[in-house]
């Protein structure tokens, strides 16, 4: 088929390039007569100018205006533009300024009328400094309020200039000079101002008047005229001319549609391309009973090559063509030898695909902008994450962001070929919200040229080894820290128990029950592995033995978890409170309480915890007791060892007790 057609496309091709020299005739006498016809149009224009400017020039000259007889100049003026019978008179205005900008003369207003001040216009400038006429591109007039264009003459007194006069003309009257050249219906012509912008257009003149030219216009009207090609301001596919004009310096443009100077070309086309389509038909009819034998075989290779692609096997029919049958048995043996290969192949990413879905760690894939390609399952279980959910995510997706960009850094080090294998610990958040730590090996993966090709990540939880060192660590350093403070307090326990004029048994008893009040409080951390205990866990302990009745022991306050050490002072303090409540207070008689409300004050490190200890309904006090040993013990670990604030009074019916105690961060953990 090719050979035939091949015969055909030399005449096609000489009958284009007939056709093309025809069109290119009928584009260039498009092309003469839209230049002609600008040129003729700017003629109009610039014959137009040049009669108002020399009326302008003439009414300059009048006795009335040079003697200062505004009044009478303007009815004169008037006379003047009365007298044009031939066009409207609202066409034109005449407007006299001073050098200041001041109007003296506006023949748009009656006599009399206010007249504004304007400032001194750069054009009346010119006009004063050069004393030669300016033609005024367009502008919005002061008191017309919409675009005009004016000429602007000097008035010279005793050679001096003295005023401006100003002959202003709607643009309309350039329209009008457009459409008396009788244009094609087809055609736009546009008269551009030297700021390029639209001052008259034969068609929708109101619609584009002081519109901007566009930049087709401005980059074509570089000579004084030419040929132009592409879009006018409907946006319309236009061969056109402009003419540029030595009086005022505007444009012309004429445009002629796209489609009418293209017309004879695409006529001149379809014929040809009717005649070359029969001609190639016939070729291709012709061609196809030779190319029957060739196709049908090479069709059939066809369906081989799908079956190889499907690792199908392959049978190879006989065709008496050599080099057809030569290919076929080509592709049979690679179907047999691909066959084989992707067997292994797919033994192969199975025993992988198994030992990595089954490792006890993390094993994941990601590309050169860290998102993941491929994820093992314990990965998924990691984070609690689905396979499709961290395929595309980035690995650092769920690890804190003070932790994140050590990791970002090595990873970028890692892409840039400075380290090819890197370590570290990140702590990440599951997606039910809880949070563990995971030490991640990442190797890189690279080609022949040492390129980054992908990186494996081996993703360890270590949640509970380093909880584990954690809490060794924090066993350890409370174990020192405690083993001290234990052993000062039970010195001083010892000592206050043992002062001189107590009998032994009493001190005995008060020691060992000072010492069970320090071990229920050492009890309740052992729970937790000296991670803290709660306050009213605490205070539970502590009154859980005086509780007869429901309503002698009442807490009040929020759930707050405290750190070790003001567990322990706090256990000391409520022991010491509760001892002396049964002895002398309100736990004494069956009639007494003890209510015991708490809360917390401020956020972070400024928390307080304020613990009001009131006892009710006990026996009345006569007088305030003397300080003892255990209001001495209060004061001491509550002041000294927390820091904080103890207020202890003797009410009428038992002790109440204030105490203000910082907790930093514990706080945090109140319900």
């Amino acid at each position: 088929m090719a050979f035939g057609t091949a015969l055909v496309l030399p005449g096609l091709v000489f009958a284009a390039l007939l056709l093309w020299r025809y069109a290119s005739s009928e584009r260039s006498r498009y092309e003469e007569e839209a230049l002609g016809t600008a040129q003729r149009i700017m003629a109009a224009v610039d014959r137009e100018l040049v009669g108002i400017q020399a009326s302008a020039q003439a009414l300059a000259t009048s006795s009335t205006l040079l003697e200062g007889n505004f009044e009478a100049f303007q009815r004169q003026a008037q006379m003047t533009l009365q007298s044009w019978s031939r066009q409207r008179t609202d066409d034109y205005a005449i407007v006299v300024r001073d050098t200041t900008g001041q109007q003296v003369v506006n023949t748009r207003l009656p006599w009399g009328s206010p007249l504004s001040k304007g400032a001194n216009l750069p054009i009346d400038q010119q006009v004063i400094a050069s004393k030669q006429p300016v033609i005024q591109d367009l502008f919005i007039g002061a008191t017309a309020g919409r675009p005009i264009i004016s000429i602007r003459v000097p008035v010279v007194k005793d050679d001096t200039v003295t005023h401006v006069l100003s002959m202003a003309v709607e643009p309309r009257r350039i329209a009008e000079i457009l459409l008396a050249q009788n244009l094609p219906a087809s055609w736009v012509a546009t008269m551009i101002d030297r700021a390029n912008r639209v001052v008259a257009r034969s068609r929708q003149h109101e619609a584009f008047i002081s519109k901007a030219a566009p930049d087709e216009f401005l980059n074509a009207a570089r000579e004084a005229g030419g040929i132009w090609e592409g879009h006018n301001l409907e946006g319309t596919a236009v061969l056109g001319a402009y003419a540029r004009s030595g009086v005022s310096g505007w444009t012309a443009f004429v445009g002629v549609p796209a489609d009418i100077v293209q017309a004879p070309l695409r006529r001149s086309l379809w014929t040809l391309f009717g005649l070359g389509a029969v001609l190639i038909l016939l070729s291709l009819l012709l061609a196809r009973s030779f190319g029957q034998r060739i196709s049908t075989p090479v069709e059939r290779l066809v369906d081989l090559a799908q079956h190889l692609a499907r690792s199908e096997p392959v049978a190879v029919p006989f065709t008496g063509l050599v080099e057809i049958d030569r290919v076929g048995s080509a592709l049979a043996s690679a179907s047999t030898e691909l066959r084989d290969r992707e067997d292994a192949l797919r033994r192969s990413e199975a025993r992988l695909r198994a030992t990595q879905n089954n490792a006890a760690v993390g094993i994941a894939e990601v590309d050169r902008d860290g998102r993941f390609v491929s994820v093992n399952e314990a990965r998924c279980k990691l984070t609690g994450h689905s396979h499709e959910e961290l395929i595309g995510l980035h690995f650092g997706h769920a690890t804190d962001p003070e932790i994140l960009e050590k990791d970002l850094n090595l990873f970028a080090r890692q892409v840039a070929g400075e380290m090819d294998t890197y370590t570290t610990d990140s702590r990440f958040q599951r997606k039910d919200g809880s949070r563990g730590w995971a030490r991640v090996t990442s190797t890189a993966v690279r080609d022949d040229t040492g390129g980054f090709l992908y990186a494996i990540r081996v993703v360890e939880d270590i949640t509970e080894r380093w909880q584990a060192d954690r809490r060794q660590k924090l066993l350890i350093d409370e174990l020192n820290h405690r083993v001290k403070n234990t052993l000062a307090t039970v010195q001083s326990l010892a000592w206050q128990a043992a002062r001189p004029g107590l009998p032994p048994q009493v001190a005995q008893a008060r020691f060992q029950e000072r010492l069970l009040a320090l071990s229920r409080t050492h009890n309740l951390l052992n729970e937790t592995h000296w991670e803290g205990a709660s306050l009213r866990t605490i205070l539970g302990t502590e009154l859980q033995p005086y509780a007869t009745a429901s309503q002698r022991i009442q807490l009040n306050g929020p759930d707050l978890h405290l750190p070790p050490r003001q567990a322990v002072v706090l256990g000391m303090a409520f022991h010491e409170l509760a001892t002396n409540a049964v002895k002398y207070g309100a736990l004494s008689v069956a009639s007494g309480r003890v209510q015991v409300d708490w809360k917390v004050d401020g956020q972070g490190e400024a928390a307080v915890v304020t613990i009001d200890w009131c006892e009710l309904g006990g026996p009345v006090l006569e007088s305030q007791p003397s300080p003892g040993f255990g209001s001495r013990l209060l004061r001491q670990t509550i002041t000294h060892e927390l820091a904080g604030q103890l207020d202890l009074r003797y009410e009428h019916e038992g002790v109440c007790c204030a105490i203000a105690v910082p907790i930093g961060t514990a706080s945090q953990q109140a319900a």
